[in-house]
C-alpha cells in the first residue's frame, strides 16, 4: 500500500510535463495493465492472447508523465493487397497498411489532449514512412471525425445457415494454408483492397477467433474447401466476423447476407503514396488524365501542396507543383479520402477553382470502393 507520501507523489508525477515517446517493446508489453483498465468490455483471455500474440510487432507510442505510462496508441503492420490494374483479374501488389488500435487514455489523465498528442505523432511517422492510409475501427466515430478520418468500409451482416446437409467443421491443425490459398484467390477475384492473407495470418486468427469463444470453420465439396466464416462470442452476444464461400457453392444457401453496417474509418497518411494507388476505368477513352490538385491538410502539412497527378489504367505518377501554379481543383484530406474510396461522387468532394472539364476527367478514375476489412485488432 502507498502511504500518504507515496500518494502524494504519485499524484506529483502525473502532472509532470509529459513526453511523448515511441514505446520500447518491453514498454508496449508493459502496457498490459493500463489496456485492462482501460478496455475493460475485453475479456482477461482475450487480452492475453493479444499481449502474447501481436503487442510484440506494433508500433508504441506513449505519454509518459513523471515515468509513468498515461495514455497510449499502437499500430498493428498488415499487409495490404491493392489492384494494380482496373480491370478484373488483374495484378495486385503489396503495400504496408498500419491499423490503429489501443487508443487510450488513464482515466484521470484524460482531457489534456494526450490523444492529440499521440495521434499527431504516429500520423506523422506513418507520412514519413511513405504509407498512403492510416485506417481503424473506432468506438465512437466522432472522436475521429475531426481528426479526417471518414468511413471507407461497410462489413457485412452475415448469417450463417447450419444446414444439416451441409455441415461446417472446425478448422484442423494443417489447414491454414489451404484456406489462406482459398482465401486469397477469392479475395483477388472480388476485390480491389484487402489484408494479405497466408497460413501464419489464419493460425493466428484461430488463436483469436478462439481467445472469443469462438473458431474457424470450414465448408468443403468433394474434400475441397468451399467457404469458411469466423465466429464469436463475447458477452453473450454470438457474432460472424467474417464469411466467405465460392461462388457455385452459394447455391447450397450456406450463407446469407443482411445488410451491412460502417466500421472501418481511415485517414490519408500521404498523398503521393496514396494517389499512387489510382487507376482509370478500365471504359475510359483516353489512357491518362492529368488534374492540378491542391491538397489542404491542417494535420499533417508535409501533404500540402500543389500536384500534377498523372493517371492511367496501369500505373499513377504524382509532381509537386510550384506553389504559384494554379490548381484546378482544391480538397481537403477527408474530402479526398472519400472520393478515392468510392463514397462520394467527386463534385461533393472538391472544390472547383478553375474552369475545364476537370469534373469529367477525374470520374474516370475508378475509387477504391470494392474493399475486404475485416480485422478487429
Amino acid at each position: 500500500m502507498l502511504g500518504k507520501q507515496g500518494i502524494a507523489m504519485e499524484i506529483s508525477d502525473m502532472y509532470r510535463e509529459p513526453v511523448v515517446k515511441r514505446l520500447t517493446k518491453e514498454e508496449a508489453v508493459a502496457a498490459k495493465p493500463l489496456w485492462a483498465e482501460i478496455f475493460y468490455e475485453d475479456s482477461q483471455q482475450f487480452t492475453d492472447y493479444y499481449f502474447a500474440e501481436k503487442m510484440a510487432e506494433n508500433a508504441g507510442y506513449g505519454v509518459m508523465c513523471g515515468g509513468r505510462l498515461c495514455a497510449m496508441l499502437f499500430l498493428t503492420p498488415y499487409t495490404g493487397c491493392i489492384a494494380s490494374e482496373s480491370r478484373a483479374g488483374g495484378r495486385f501488389r503489396e503495400v504496408p497498411l498500419s491499423y490503429i488500435v489501443g487508443v487510450g487514455t488513464r482515466r484521470e489523465c484524460r482531457h489534456r489532449g494526450y490523444m492529440d498528442r499521440l495521434l499527431r505523432t504516429a500520423l506523422a511517422d506513418l507520412h514519413a514512412e511513405g504509407e498512403p492510409f492510416a485506417f481503424l475501427m473506432p468506438a465512437d466515430p466522432a472522436i475521429y471525425t475531426p481528426y479526417q478520418f471518414r468511413y471507407i468500409y461497410d462489413r457485412p451482416d452475415f448469417t450463417i445457415c447450419r444446414r444439416e446437409a451441409v455441415p461446417a467443421a472446425v478448422m484442423e491443425t494443417g489447414e491454414a494454408a489451404a484456406l489462406a490459398e482459398f482465401a486469397q484467390r477469392q479475395l483477388e477475384s472480388r476485390y480491389q483492397l484487402f489484408l494479405r492473407r497466408d497460413s501464419a495470418y489464419y493460425r493466428r486468427q484461430q488463436k483469436e477467433s478462439r481467445a472469443m469463444n469462438g473458431d474457424i470453420y470450414l465448408w468443403k465439396e468433394r474434400g475441397e474447401i468451399a467457404g469458411f466464416y469466423l465466429y464469436a462470442k463475447e458477452n453473450g452476444k454470438e457474432e460472424i466476423q467474417e464469411a466467405m464461400v465460392r461462388e457455385e457453392f452459394a447455391r447450397q444457401k450456406t450463407l446469407e447476407i443482411t445488410g451491412a453496417h460502417p466500421v472501418i474509418m481511415a485517414r490519408i497518411t500521404n498523398i503521393k503514396a496514396m494517389l499512387s494507388l489510382m487507376r482509370l476505368r478500365a471504359d475510359a477513352q483516353t489512357e491518362t488524365i492529368t488534374v492540378r490538385l491542391r491538397l489542404r491538410d491542417a494535420l499533417l502539412a508535409a501533404n500540402n501542396g500543389t500536384f500534377l497527378w498523372t493517371v492511367g489504367k496501369k500505373e499513377s505518377t504524382i509532381a509537386m507543383l510550384e506553389t504559384n501554379e494554379e490548381a484546378e481543383v482544391c480538397a481537403e484530406a477527408a474530402g479526398l479520402a472519400e472520393f478515392l474510396f468510392g463514397r462520394k461522387d467527386c463534385r461533393a468532394c472538391f472544390a472547383r477553382i478553375a474552369d475545364g472539364d476537370v469534373y469529367e476527367r477525374l470520374s474516370q478514375i475508378t475509387p477504391l470502393s470494392r474493399l475486404f476489412l475485416n480485422e478487429i485488432v
